[in-house]
């Protein structure tokens, strides 16, 4: 009896962490958790030449499925908006993510985005224009 009980047991364990990830059973499938790729644009006070902020990079590639990120290290709000023709005065990009445009970035605070669609996104700061603060976000 006591060695039927340990069977049990130890099936259980094995199913537990099989279902978990953690083990691979003979004529089961494993799954593998998929990672998304994240990159960071800092707006900073640093290094922006005559400007008093900017996005760093400035332009940055990704693969589709990437996760940016946008970290205010300034002391003042910011936000990231994308670019009309009208707003910039430059092209607006080929990108097509329609919901690309941030709230308010607080001090401190960072807002996310992931792009699903391939192409251009040029942005700006709303707050302080296109002229002090712009970027690029070119996805592949």
């Amino acid at each position: 009896m006591r060695g039927a009980f340990v069977r049990v047991v130890v099936a259980a364990v094995i199913l537990g962490m099989s279902a978990a990830g953690n083990v691979g059973v003979a004529g089961s499938a494993t799954t593998t958790a998929t990672t998304t790729a994240t990159k960071t644009v800092t707006i900073t006070a640093s290094g922006c030449g005559v400007h008093p902020w900017c996005y760093k990079p400035a332009t940055l590639t990704v693969q589709r499925s990437t996760k940016v990120v946008w970290k205010n290290m300034t002391l003042v709000p910011h936000d990231v908006m994308p670019c009309t023709k009208a707003a910039c005065k430059v092209s607006p990009g080929t990108g097509t993510d329609k919901t690309f445009a941030s709230p308010i970035i607080n001090p401190k605070k960072t807002y996310t985005f992931t792009f699903l669609h391939p192409g251009t996104y040029v942005y700006y700061c709303l707050w302080h224009g296109y002229a002090v603060m712009h970027g690029t976000i070119i996805v592949h």
